[in-house]
């Protein structure tokens, strides 16, 4: 069993809140995985950390903290793990997707439509300007007095 304190090194961050809010990001796949320790101390599992680790590594390729945990629950999901019903309950709760799949795909669906539409703009905008040389032609054609 791990205490935050102990994730905190093990992950590579900074304070512990950041350990708390990559708890917090997918506490509805650690709850099997959770404990309480002495003093109300936050204790994870093998299994928890191994998700933590997972969640590390995502959010390390550039992605945002809720980006990278909707991509972990579409892993768990497409492998026909589910959390349970309990943690369900919790992230509606919480006003969060219900799940983090579909959450992803739409993300990804407006991305897609945003930067088609800049790419869109970015062509048309070069078919209308005339065709200029490189920037470094004009000085090709001066002379030294």
């Amino acid at each position: 069993m791990y205490s935050v304190r102990e994730l905190v090194a093990i992950l590579g961050v900074s304070t512990e809140n950041q350990v708390r809010n990559r708890i917090e990001a997918i506490r509805d796949l650690l709850l099997p995985h959770l404990r309480r320790g002495p003093n109300n101390q936050l204790l994870l599992t093998e299994e928890g950390l191994r998700l933590l680790r997972d969640l590390q590594a995502l959010c390390e390729t550039g992605r945002t903290l809720k980006e990278a945990a909707n991509i972990l629950r579409f892993r768990l999901e497409s492998n026909g793990i589910r959390p349970n019903q309990a943690s369900q309950e919790t992230r509606e709760n919480r006003g969060d997707p219900g799940e983090g799949w579909q959450a992803l795909l739409e993300h990804l669906a407006q991305e897609v439509r945003d930067l088609s539409e800049r790419v869109r703009a970015l062509e048309a905008r070069l078919q209308a300007s005339p065709r200029q040389g490189a920037w470094w032609e004009r000085w090709r054609d001066l002379r030294i007095a």
